[in-house]
Order: C-alpha cells, then sequence, then structure tokens
C-alpha cells in the first residue's frame, strides 16, 4: 500500500467493518492483496468481557460451512469457545401437530448442525485476526466516488483520498456506497417485527434449536450455552407494538405462554430489542470497479437464519474467484465482476423464493392447507432419507 500526502493507493478498498467486511479484508489479505477498511463508526469490542448474565442481543447461527470457512482465514482460533453453543438438533413446530419435527445432526451422520454464537464474540475474534494482519480500520465517513481511467477513488470526510482497483460495498443495509451509485433496490415489507431478547431456561435445551411456526407469526428459541437461549419471535408490526407497551413481568408471561413447556420456566436476561422484517434486494451486485456484498446487496427474512452466512458466502465466492486471477490480471475488471454476480445471484434468489414461500405457507388461514402442511411435516419424521436430506441442507 502506497501513501503519498493524503492520498492512499491500494489494490482493494473494503467500506464497512462490520462481520462481512471485516472477514471480505482478511480473506484477502491472506492472499497477499493489499487492502484498507473504511467505517465511520468502526466499534472494536476490546474490553467485551461478559459474565454468566451478560449476553449480547444479537445472535448468529453458522452452518457448518462458515464454521469451517472462519477456520482456514484463522478467525475462528480466536473465538470464545466457552460462549459457543453447538446445535444438535432442530425442532420445528406446527400447530397442526402433537410433536415436533425433529432434525438431528446424527440423521446425517454429524456431530452438529453448526453453532449459536454472539454477535461480539465473532466480532473481537475478526478484530483480533486483523491486528495479526496487520489491517488497520479506518475510521472516516466516505464523501464521494470518483471513476478514474485505471481505478476509483474514494473521498473521505477527512481529506484523505483511497485510489483503488476495486471497492467492496459492506456498509449494511443502507449502503451509502450503493446510494451513491445509484442502484436501486427490490424492496418488500413482511409487515412483521422481530423481538429478541436472551433468556435463562428453566430445563436443559440440550443444544436443540426450537422453532414454532403460526399463522404470519414464528418464535425461535435458539440454545446458548446452557441456561441461556437467545428468542427470535416475529410478529405483526401491530403486535410488536403491543408487546412492546408492557411491563417486562408481563411481556415475559407472553413469552412463556407460547412456548411452555419446552424449557420451562423462562427468565428475562436484559432487553428487549426490536427488528423491522423486510426482504431487499439490489437491482445489481456490481457497477464499474464495485461489488457489493452482505446486506448492501441483498436483505433475507430471519426465518431461515442464514442471512449472515449468505453475506459470507458472498465473500467465500469472491475470495475464491480472485485466487484463480493470474498476478496480472485486474480484481476490479468488469467482466471478473459480472461472473462473480452471476455466480451469487442463484443462491440470492433461492433464500428469497424460500423464506418468502415459508412466510406464505404459514401464513395461511386455509384449513386444508394447514391440515396438508401438518400432515407433510408428520411425513417427514417417519423418512429417514428424506430427513438426512434435509439435515444436510441446513447445514451447508
Amino acid at each position: 500500500m502506497a501513501t503519498t500526502s493524503d492520498i492512499i493507493k491500494t489494490e482493494i478498498v473494503i467500506v464497512g467493518a462490520g462481520l462481512v467486511g471485516l472477514t471480505a479484508a482478511i480473506a484477502m489479505a491472506t492472499q497477499g492483496r493489499q487492502v484498507v477498511i473504511v467505517d465511520s463508526q468502526a466499534t472494536q469490542p476490546k474490553d467485551w468481557a461478559p459474565t454468566e448474565t451478560q449476553w449480547d442481543a444479537r445472535i448468529y447461527a453458522l452452518t457448518e460451512e462458515t464454521i469451517t470457512w472462519l477456520q482456514s482465514l484463522g478467525i475462528w482460533q480466536h473465538v470464545d469457545s466457552s460462549r459457543v453453543q453447538a446445535i444438535t438438533a432442530m425442532a420445528l413446530w406446527e400447530p397442526q401437530q402433537r410433536a415436533p419435527l425433529m432434525l438431528r445432526a446424527e440423521d446425517a451422520y454429524l456431530t452438529q448442525m453448526g453453532c449459536i454464537l454472539e454477535s461480539a464474540n465473532l466480532m473481537q475474534a475478526c478484530f483480533k485476526r486483523l491486528n495479526n494482519l496487520d489491517l488497520p480500520v479506518t475510521i472516516a465517513t466516505p464523501v464521494d466516488i470518483i471513476r478514474q481511467p485505471r481505478d476509483v477513488a474514494l473521498l473521505l470526510d477527512n481529506q484523505q483520498r483511497i485510489e483503488a482497483k476495486l471497492i467492496i460495498a459492506a456498509d449494511g443495509v443502507h449502503s451509502w456506497v450503493r446510494q451513491r451509485m445509484q442502484i436501486g433496490t427490490v424492496f418488500k415489507s413482511f409487515d412483521q417485527t422481530a423481538l429478541v431478547a436472551n433468556f435463562k431456561a428453566a430445563h436443559d435445551h440440550q443444544g436443540v434449536a426450537t422453532q414454532w411456526f403460526l399463522p404470519h407469526e414464528t418464535m425461535a428459541l435458539l440454545p446458548l450455552p446452557h441456561p441461556m437461549v437467545s428468542m427470535v419471535w416475529a410478529v405483526s408490526t401491530e403486535r410488536a407494538q403491543q408487546l412492546l407497551t408492557l411491563n417486562k413481568d408481563a411481556l415475559v408471561a407472553e413469552v412463556n405462554a407460547f412456548s411452555m413447556p419446552t424449557l420451562g420456566q423462562l427468565t428475562l436476561c436484559g432487553d428487549v430489542y426490536p427488528f423491522p422484517l423486510n426482504q431487499q434486494t439490489a437491482e445489481t451486485y456490481i457497477a464499474e470497479r464495485l461489488v457489493l456484498v452482505g446486506d448492501a446487496a441483498h436483505q433475507v427474512h430471519p426465518m431461515a437464519g442464514q442471512g449472515v452466512n449468505l453475506g459470507f458466502r458472498d465473500v467465500m465466492q469472491l475470495a475464491n474467484m480472485a485466487t484463480k486471477l493470474s498476478a496480472l490480471q485486474d480484481i476490479g475488471d468488469y467482466h471478473f465482476l459480472r461472473h462473480y454476480e452471476r455466480a451469487r445471484k442463484l443462491d440470492v434468489i433461492s433464500m428469497n423464493a424460500l423464506t418468502s414461500g415459508l412466510d406464505m405457507l404459514f401464513a395461511t388461514e386455509s384449513p386444508w392447507i394447514q391440515r396438508l402442511t401438518g400432515w407433510g411435516m408428520q411425513r417427514v419424521n417417519q423418512w429417514a432419507w428424506l430427513k438426512k436430506r434435509l439435515v444436510h441442507t441446513a447445514t451447508l
């Protein structure tokens, strides 16, 4: 990386120091590429020292593919393993069922179906790996993007100018880069809000992630190290507003009424946070010397629990394709980026179709469709080969 006065020349500039942006920086740097990271509000959890009763409200469910990839980047080694919970099974409840559809890791001869961990835990691990690679984060706000004959310039509010072959926009669902480049989006509101909170459970969850499907409403209890669970309760926005007006005791009573007796009495630990649920997809993932990744490119319904994994798969794809470039090839070449976009679109379209389809299926008030859905889930419980297939699909 060359610096002349306030001009920084590099190969890649990454806008956004969230998990997707940080892993993109690490993936590219481990290939020997020059990388600069820019974020106006970069927050390294340096003093993250949680106790048994303090848990980050933002929780991620990582697939086995993601875990293996993080290990290959040297990130996973820095994760606090005492705050990570393996998923041994998934229990899926539907109103017409007397028993849940159980998908167990052992059904597919696996030891686990991924894991649950706190965002701060993984963020801290990423920053530790960044420090090992000597990749600091520039804390500044981008103010303009200028296309040049052989590269692109990112202007910052601190008067710095970063000239690079490629901008990777990982600056989230409200991406400044995407808006600055006038890339439109296809937006869909589910008219739902997810209430997120952590609870202490009376009974051992045994590593089982439990999810209930009701008409236009789902609740998931994700296992954290015992006795903790993370709740994600997606309800209509109107219902969410009503729940949030309740005092904590009344709200906890509602949660217990919904989930009992699965894990026994649940005790709230910390606050309850609302998150509006939308689906948003960029009309294109690329522009000249620019690629969108993570939520900047696509936001999906959390029902499938694949949002962050989808963003990581963007980075995996881009990094893997970059390894096939020769030393003389330009990583910002439009044909290269076009190939990346084609490779990623099918995955995103499939995930959007899955989550929208599931939401529509379980939102129906048609009695015969509800009975058919319940019958189908009961049949899956009886077919070992299909359960094995579903487990493998869930752990990709």
